[in-house]
């Protein structure tokens, strides 16, 4: 090899690793030299002492709370107080992101692109700054891409213009809200007319954060090389970090987690380890990250503290997760 050949293949080395895009390479990923959490990280819960006892699970302060409103109606959509009220900073002094559907269960895109709904989200955005969290993450629509949620795009076109009204409507009344669009990993294509997942960017003006919920399952991540397959997907965890690095945006994974339900790879710390070198080997253009812990039945049983269904998933996410080495 020529002295020429060898310098540039090593600042080409060295360019893969300053962009952090080393995590989702084919070769093994060493595991890190240091431990511990230098971004924004939390986990979800209706009130902040469920939020909270995670970060004693953790070993420090949860930073954020990822929290769902009331979806049946307008008035448990944009106006009620909870579970904004609850969340205030005094009560909770980390930041705050609000999952939100389009529309409630009785509305559609079509209205919703028509402008008929941009009162409602009007006053959301009241809603926000009345409960000092007017810079909430909003992740609105989120997973529109699942064929399970009732806002799934139907139209492309359509829902684009429903979220970009939307979104006016909510920075009318509050400038200082962050919108998340966030997408469900392992759904490549738009569940009616098999469009490409990214078909349904509404634009950068539009978009705050670019985010993707990645559970371990379908498929699971039981080894190196089914990790870095569906990380590449179109909706995989690689292509949406490079998608907003692209654009100039952050990327969020506001829920993640390991999976013991049908389909899922189980109590699997390869996974927690995967996740862990992805958000420290991008921490600088992560907004936030959170992991979602539930038990119930029919859910995907992710939880690692009470109840821990994930023994070693949870030793390995104390191990890396918990307070730093460095």
């Amino acid at each position: 090899m020529s002295r020429r050949r060898l310098a540039l293949t090593v600042i080409a080395v060295l360019m893969l690793v300053a962009t952090g895009l080393g995590a989702c390479s084919s070769s093994p990923a060493p595991g890190p030299r240091t431990t511990g959490v230098r971004w924004v990280s939390g986990s979800n819960g209706n009130y902040p002492s469920e939020v909270n006892a995670w970060g004693t699970f953790a070993g420090r302060q949860s930073g954020l709370a990822i929290v769902f409103t009331d979806r049946r109606s307008w008035s448990g959509l944009v106006s009620a107080g909870w579970p904004t009220s609850a969340f205030t900073r005094e009560a909770f002094p980390g930041e705050l992101s609000i999952a939100q559907p389009l529309y409630p269960q009785d509305g559609n895109e079509a209205a919703c692109a028509r402008g008929e709904y941009d009162r409602y989200w009007s006053q959301f955005g009241t809603t926000l700054t009345t409960y000092g969290r007017a810079d909430a993450y909003v992740r609105l629509g989120w997973e529109f891409n699942g064929g399970y949620m009732y806002w799934h795009v139907r139209d492309v076109e359509a829902w684009k213009t429903c979220f970009r009204r939307t979104v006016t409507a909510i920075r009318s009344t509050d400038p200082a809200v962050r919108i998340d669009w966030n997408m469900n990993a392992h759904n490549d294509t738009l569940p009616v007319g098999k469009e490409d997942v990214w078909a349904a960017y509404p634009g950068d003006q539009y978009v705050d954060i670019v985010s993707i919920d990645a559970y371990d399952h379908y498929p699971a991540s039981l080894t190196q090389a089914t990790w870095n397959k569906q990380c590449h997907l179109r909706s995989g965890l690689c292509t949406v970090i490079q998608f907003a690095r692209d654009h100039g945006k952050k990327f969020a994974v506001p829920e993640w987690g390991v999976v013991r339900s049908a389909g899922g790879g189980g109590d699997n710390p390869f996974y927690v380890s995967r996740m862990y070198e992805m958000f420290a080997a991008n921490a600088q253009n992560l907004a936030y990250e959170a992991y979602y812990r539930t038990a119930e039945d029919g859910n995907v049983k992710s939880s690692l503290t009470g109840p821990d269904l994930n023994p070693r998933a949870s030793q390995r996410y104390l191990q890396l997760f918990g307070p730093s080495t460095s």
